[in-house]
């Protein structure tokens, strides 16, 4: 019994840090500038080896390890309605309301201290294809198969989901925005999060949850450009 509780403690633990180093690496790379050239492909890459590590550690081998973070066929359609319902959201917002009210100089010198301006859109490919890609393998492909074990109801599930996965957001939203915007934005990622984790739980294909995503930041993208060229 004493193995066994010890077991359940370390395992808790480890989810605890597993959930929690996101807003670590964004803290560090991004927040501080810490080495950024250094701590952030580091400390990518040891996120990307976890999900593996724990997948083989926890004896899964019967189970593919595609099969464990939902690679599975798809149409895609799915991926291509939510995307477009978010991104529709997402433009309506924006030039509805926050278009007015945003004051884009914080961005404006964020963009240019990276020395970014000139290479905007291939940062944008970036971060809509690759870090996407990123997020939904260790997100919903690993975190919410990890926290299934600790919350037994979907609903519970994907609010403590998305509430995790905006988190670490609101340490690259502060240094480009008022506090006040930064909030509400970090607000829409953990809701973008919490419905792409309705999707893994419903059993649809991780690459449906990629899909909505890239589309979800391109359109972000498109933001960020409208407002630095202001």
């Amino acid at each position: 019994m004493s193995n066994s509780n010890s077991n359940h403690k370390a395992h808790l633990l480890l989810t605890i840090i597993f959930c929690l180093l996101p807003a670590l690496q964004t803290t560090v790379t991004i927040h501080w500038g810490w080495h950024t050239a250094v701590t952030y492909p580091a400390l990518k890459t040891f996120m990307i080896i976890i999900p593996v590590l724990v997948w083989w550690k926890s004896q899964r081998g019967r189970v593919s390890f595609g099969h464990y973070v939902g690679l599975k066929r798809t149409n895609i359609l799915p991926g291509l309605g939510l995307g477009m319902l978010m991104g529709g959201i997402i433009l309506s917002g924006y030039y509805l309301f926050f278009e007015s009210v945003i004051d884009p100089r914080l961005l404006q010198e964020k963009v240019s201290s990276l020395g970014l301006r000139k290479y905007y859109w291939g940062m944008a490919v970036v971060v809509a294809v690759g870090n996407s890609l990123f997020e939904e393998y260790y997100w919903r492909g690993f975190i919410i198969n990890e926290l299934k074990r600790w919350f037994k109801s979907t609903l519970t599930l994907c609010i403590v989901g998305g509430f995790l996965f905006g988190l670490h957001h609101i340490c690259v939203l502060l240094p480009i925005f008022e506090w006040k915007w930064a909030l509400v934005f970090t607000a829409g990622t953990m809701a973008a999060g919490a419905v792409w984790s309705w999707m893994r739980m419903r059993g649809y294909s991780i690459l449906d949850c990629y899909t909505s995503h890239i589309i979800a930041d391109f359109t972000i993208m498109w933001i960020g450009y409208d407002l630095i060229k202001k």
